[in-house]
Formats: C-alpha cells, sequence, structure tokens
C-alpha cells in the first residue's frame, strides 16, 4: 500500500552484448532507461555518424511497423471476424521474447506482404476502373437517344451535322434563333438542369452564319471519345463493369483465406515494435569504442529478478551493475510505480486521472478507495442496478481474456457492485421497485440521509487534515502541521460536540466544552502561524486570514450533500419509469411494459453511473485532496513490447 522503492542502476558492459542486455531489460518491462546525455550535461553519449545512423535505423524501423500495421488494417477488413465474445473468450498467445523473433524469422515476410500488396492494387486498380467506367455510363446515359458516332457525320456532301450543347441558360434565345433564322433543322437529344443536348443541320453554303449563330449562343461541340454509338457503348461498359466486379469478388473471397497471414503480421508488428524500442533505448545510453553504459529506473524488488536473467545469459566478467539509492536531487525525476493490494489496486486509476503522487508522498489510493465505494453505492443505490453490475462485471472477471487495463477496470466496476447492492438494500430499492424493508426511505428520510452525507464529507475532511499533519509532523514542520492539520481538526471536534450538545443531546456543560475546544483550535492556529513567521505581527495576521478559511470548509461540507441529491434523484427517476409502465393496460405490461422496463432502465443506470463515477471523483479530487495531495509524478515508462497481439512471457520465469 505505498509508491514503489525505485533503485537507480548502472550498467556498463562490452558492445558485443548490447543488443542481448537490451532483449533482457526488455523482456523484464520494469526498467525505465534515463537518456544520459541529458542527465549529465558534460557526457557525450554518442558521436555524431553513430546517432545519425540510429536516427536513420529508428525511422526505417518505424516506416516498417506503419507499414506492417496499415497492411493488417486493410486484411482484416475482409477476414471473417470471429464474434465479440468468441474474440473476448480466447486468450492471446502467450510468447517469449526469443520466440517471438524465432516466429517471425520463420516467416517469409516478402511473401506475405507481396501476396496482400498484390491483392490490394489489383482492388485499388479495378476500383480506379469501376470509377471511370461509371464516369462513362454518366456521359453515354444522356446521349442514349443518339442513333449515330458523332465523328462519322461529318463527311456529308452537302450538308454539315454538329452534335452539342448549349447551357440551359441559352436554350430559349437559341430556339428562337433557330425558328427565325430558317437555317437549321434541330434535333433534341436530352435535357437537364444544366445544359441542352442537340443535333444540328445545315446547309454548307450557310456555314458562316450558322457558325455566327452558334457561337452566339455559347454552342459546344461534343467532344465524342468513343468508337460506338452509346446504346452500344453503354453495354459495353456493362459487360466490363461485371467482369471488374467478379475479378473484385475472387480477390476478396481469397483475402478471407488469409488467416495466417493476419497471424503473421501481427507477429512481424510485434517484432518490428520491440526492435524499434531497443533501437530508441540505443539512442538514450553512451556508447564508447569497445563499452557501453546505460542508466534506468527499477523497482528494487525486481533487482534480483534482473539480476538472475543476466547471470543466466552473460558471464560475471561480461557486465557490472551499480545500484543507488534515489537522492534528494533526484526524486523529482523518480518515476513512480504503486504498489497496492488487488483489491485497491484498480482505484490506482482515480489517483492517475488526479496526478500520481511525487516520490517522497504518500500513495492516496488506500485512503481514497473505501469513500469512493461509500459514494459510489450512495448515489447509484439501487439493489437491482448493483446485482446487474455484478453479474456482468463478474461474468467478464471469469470467462473473458482481456488486457491488464482493461481487466483493472472492470474490477474496479465489479468492486463498485457491493456498495451499490447494500445502499440498494438500505434505500429498499430494486430497479426502483420497493422492497418489502429497507432502513431509509428516499422519499420520507431526506433530512436524515442528508445529515448522513454530511457526516460522511466531515469524516473525509478529517482524513485529509489528518493525513496532511502526519506528512507535515513526518517532514519535522511542526508549526506547519498545527496550522495546516491538528488545529483545523480540533475546531472541527469542537464544533461537532457543540452541535450534538445543542441540538441532539442538548447539554450546556457538554456545549461549553465544545465551545472550549473549537476555541482552543483556533488559538493553535493563531500561535502556530505566529511562531512560524519571521515577522511576528504578519505572522498573527496570516494566521487570522488563515481562520477565514473556514468559509471554505463550509463549501466543501455543503458539496457533500450530492450524495442525497444524486442517490434520491436516481431512485425517483427510477420509479418514475415504473409508474409509466404501470399506466399501460394490462396485456400492454407484459409486451411493449418489459421492453419499455428495460430500455428505460437501461438510460437511468447509464445515468446514474455516469453521475456516480463523475461526483464520486469530484468529491474525491476538490474536497479531499485538497486538503493534503499535490501530485504531479510521472508514470514508469519502461523499455518493453507492445503486446497488443501476444502476451509476453517474462525469461525469468518461463
Amino acid at each position: 500500500m505505498a509508491i514503489a522503492k525505485m533503485s537507480k542502476l548502472k550498467l556498463i558492459s562490452f558492445q558485443d552484448h548490447k543488443e542481448a542486455i537490451l532483449k533482457e531489460l526488455q523482456s523484464l518491462q520494469s526498467v525505465e532507461l534515463i537518456d544520459m546525455s541529458a542527465e549529465y550535461a558534460e557526457v557525450q553519449a554518442m558521436s555524431s555518424g553513430r546517432r545519425e545512423q540510429l536516427e536513420i535505423q529508428s525511422k526505417t524501423l518505424e516506416d516498417k511497423y506503419n507499414q506492417y500495421r496499415d497492411q493488417l488494417n486493410f486484411l482484416v477488413q475482409y477476414l471473417p471476424q470471429p464474434k465479440l465474445l468468441q474474440k473476448l473468450r480466447t486468450p492471446k498467445q502467450a510468447l517469449s521474447l526469443q520466440e517471438l523473433e524465432e516466429g517471425v524469422a520463420a516467416i517469409n515476410q516478402h511473401e506475405v506482404l507481396e501476396k496482400i500488396e498484390g491483392s490490394r492494387k489489383l482492388l485499388r486498380e479495378n476500383e480506379q476502373a469501376l470509377g471511370n467506367l461509371l464516369e462513362e455510363e454518366a456521359f453515354l446515359s444522356k446521349w442514349e437517344k443518339l442513333n449515330y458516332v458523332p465523328f462519322e457525320s461529318h463527311n456529308l456532301k452537302h450538308l454539315t451535322m454538329l452534335t452539342g450543347t448549349v447551357p440551359q441558360s441559352d436554350s430559349d434565345s437559341f430556339i428562337r434563333t433557330i425558328r427565325d433564322s430558317g437555317l437549321f433543322y434541330i434535333e433534341e437529344i436530352f435535357q437537364t438542369r444544366d445544359e441542352y443536348g442537340i443535333s444540328i443541320v445545315y446547309d454548307r453554303t450557310d456555314e458562316n452564319e450558322a457558325r455566327k449563330n452558334l457561337d452566339e449562343n455559347h454552342f459546344s461541340p461534343l467532344d465524342y471519345p468513343f468508337s460506338q454509338i452509346p446504346e452500344l457503348e453503354l453495354k459495353r461498359v456493362a459487360g466490363d463493369r461485371e467482369k471488374l466486379l467478379q475479378e473484385n469478388k475472387a480477390v476478396k473471397e481469397q483475402l478471407k483465406t488469409m488467416r495466417n497471414e493476419e497471424q503473421a503480421l501481427q507477429l512481424m508488428i510485434e517484432d518490428a515494435y520491440a526492435e524499434l524500442q531497443r533501437v530508441r533505448g540505443q539512442q538514450l545510453i553512451v556508447d564508447e569504442r569497445h563499452l557501453f553504459v546505460l542508466e534506468g529506473w527499477l523497482e528494487e524488488s525486481k533487482l534480483a529478478d534482473m539480476r538472475d536473467i543476466l547471470e543466466q545469459r552473460l558471464e560475471s566478467a561480461d557486465y557490472a551493475i551499480i545500484v543507488d539509492d534515489v537522492q534528494e536531487e533526484e526524486i523529482s525525476r523518480v518515476p513512480i510505480v504503486l504498489k497496492n493490494s488487488k483489491f485497491v489496486a484498480p482505484f490506482e486509476n482515480i489517483t492517475a486521472m488526479y496526478s500520481l503522487p511525487k516520490y517522497n508522498e504518500m500513495d492516496p489510493t488506500p485512503f481514497l478507495m473505501p469513500f469512493y465505494l461509500l459514494f459510489f453505492g450512495m448515489m447509484m443505490a439501487d439493489a437491482g442496478y448493483g446485482l446487474l453490475m455484478f453479474l456482468a462485471t463478474g461474468a467478464a472477471l471469469k470467462f473473458f481474456h482481456m488486457n491488464k487495463a482493461m481487466n483493472k477496470n472492470i474490477l474496479f466496476f465489479h468492486l463498485l457492485s457491493y456498495p451499490t447492492i447494500i445502499w440498494g438494500l438500505i434505500y429498499g430499492s430494486f430497479f426502483g421497485l420497493e422492497l418489502p424493508f429497507m432502513l431509509l426511505s428516499t422519499m420520507d428520510d431526506v433530512n436524515t440521509i442528508l445529515l448522513l452525507s454530511v457526516v460522511f464529507g466531515v469524516v473525509q475532511i478529517l482524513l485529509g487534515l489528518g493525513l496532511k499533519a502526519y506528512l507535515l509532523f513526518r517532514d519535522k514542520d511542526v508549526l506547519g502541521a498545527i496550522s495546516d492539520g491538528v488545529g483545523w481538526i480540533v475546531i472541527f471536534v469542537g464544533l461537532i460536540v457543540l452541535i450534538i450538545a445543542s441540538m441532539v443531546f442538548p447539554n450546556a456543560f457538554l456545549a461549553t466544552i465544545g465551545q472550549g475546544i473549537a476555541i482552543a483550535g483556533v488559538i493553535a492556529i493563531l500561535l502556530a502561524t505566529t511562531l512560524a513567521s519571521k515577522n511576528k505581527g504578519l505572522g498573527f495576521g496570516l494566521g487570522l486570514y488563515n481562520l477565514y478559511g473556514i468559509t471554505g470548509y463550509v463549501g466543501d461540507i455543503v458539496s457533500y450533500t450530492r450524495l442525497m441529491a444524486l442517490g434520491v434523484s436516481g431512485s425517483s427517476i427510477a420509479l418514475a419509469f415504473n409508474m409509466i409502465i404501470d399506466f399501460l393496460p394490462t396485456p400492454a405490461r407484459f409486451t411493449v411494459g418489459i421492453l419499455l422496463f428495460i430500455v428505460l432502465h437501461l438510460i437511468n443506470i447509464g445515468l446514474s453511473l455516469l453521475s456516480a463515477y463523475v461526483h464520486g471523483a469530484r468529491l474525491i479530487f476538490v474536497e479531499f485532496f485538497g486538503k493534503f495531495y499535490e501530485g504531479g509524478g510521472k508514470a514508469l515508462d519502461p523499455l518493453r513490447t507492445s503486446e497488443e497481439y501476444i502476451e509476453l512471457k517474462n525469461n525469468y520465469n518461463g
């Protein structure tokens, strides 16, 4: 239940062993390499020629990786995809880094890529040809009534025959010109919104006047690039299209059978990514002619594993390891790994959403977990909804094979189902239906629920202040601990005693004690702030300003009333949905009513989940973390593989 203790290691070995060592560190997936040229300004990591070589190598591998991904993305469009449940129930293939490389080495990569690229190129060319045929068809369809090939008509001895178009905007004036001149015989071929297709015949002796009239009316001669009349060309287009479609169908059927090629590409992607990460890792280390030096961060608990895998692969004389503890000036650079139990770890996502702790802070996850469970359950507050969450997430955890991150998220919501059920039983709500037993009613006991919400909020605020005091005492800031933590706790305790003695169990003596405790807290804050300041007058003023923060605490406490508001609103919406269904006639209740019940409650579950998730996190981030937690740490970014298609087996444990 803490931040994992980190060690800074320095490893020195011969150039001949560099690739092997990087592979072993990559298989461990726990070592974050340090950029030594950035860490030590005076260190020249490597020659400019070597750096340029690595950059070229990195770019080549990145291009290869992207090429493999592109080919796989193309291929999976045509492969029959397994059903979602089948996909989730199928575990990934488990391979060590060595087995992955051996598997890739056995693949004829050129043949795989050529086979897929050949099919892809053919489909691309055919699609382009189909597009051209579509354009030809659109052109020919307009001129389908044309019963001659335009350029053949130019051979008339005494007549000139022209085929072309006139803009639709000029068609009326053109027709009047034709009618008035008496020079032309015109036949309409087609009309569209934009143009008017016509065939014109006139006497060659009137050539000049005819041409003048045609030009004035923006006549455009037809450019007909085909050798047959439109009707025959359309038949040819239809035949060509059918041929291309059949060819495409055959190619796609072949692509559907390329399951082996898909698996090969997946391994090639994994291997290319792993190699790319190692090359990028080489850019962070120091290279000499015969030796290399690397530095990295590693959890102290995994040092033994690292030593074991190196001892298995290398002679002890071939390398040297120096392990150092974290120094004070390095704290801001130490990567963070949170170490919590199986049931607390899913709530690390809440911490990470805000910010990971710095190395010298505490991990707030174990402290936020019980409150988040409580708050979420109180806002969701329906035993039926909780039972549905329990069954869905439980089935997913038992029967589905998911990556670590997804499994962690599913477990997170599985754990949240328990308080949802418990609070649903407390409120007596099951899918909005009233249970025969309940401890609190969302209709009649709203004030009690409101009071509970405030009490839970005060408890969380007191814990936050207590943690703040603990951290300041740990750092030997006694006065700061009193002014920012202990003093406020004393004030809250005094006010709580005063409220109980005045409103719950009236007792004048106890009320006086409460007042005295609260005043003692005020004095403690003023004294601690004054003593902590070199300028005592200024310190006293700061103490008074600190006490003004009581208004902020009042706002914080009011924020917890959302626990009541969201719980009651969700229950009321569920009840309203059930009332809608009750209004239906009896036969409809068991037909349309069942469908409505499912749909409406699914909507309410979605809204309630979203509200409880967001507002629960907000209460943690603002009202709780605001009292003691800063964050600002960065997660460990180890040299690793992608594990997108396989599950990597660590060499040291098989």
